[in-house]
């Protein structure tokens, strides 16, 4: 892959090239009735569910889960999802305690 710093020619190709060799993903957080936090996302390994990504936030979200919505990977914005549900780069997730 070509990419220049100088130029600035190619880094967002280089940064997805990135994630994909490392196979990771970008979950972004939402708190309800507010815009979603897309400087701090939670970096999860690819596969990962939503009760992967409570845990990530903090250990006892997992264990209270309700419910959570989700934007990106569902069929629609904002529907809820089950613990189970695989997540994607970009999801953004809002969890319901």
């Amino acid at each position: 892959m070509a990419i220049s710093l100088k130029e600035g020619t190619n880094l967002e190709g280089l940064r997805r090239e990135i994630y994909q060799m490392l196979d990771i993903i970008r979950v972004y957080t939402k708190t309800p009735g507010r815009k979603p936090d897309l400087d701090d996302p939670i970096i999860l390994k690819r596969g990962s569910t939503l009760e992967d990504a409570a845990t990530e936030v903090h250990k006892d979200f997992a264990q209270n889960l309700k419910y959570a919505r989700i934007w990106g990977s569902g069929k629609h914005d904002g529907v809820m999802a089950k613990r189970g549900h695989i997540l994607q780069d970009g999801d953004v997730i809002e969890l319901h305690l």
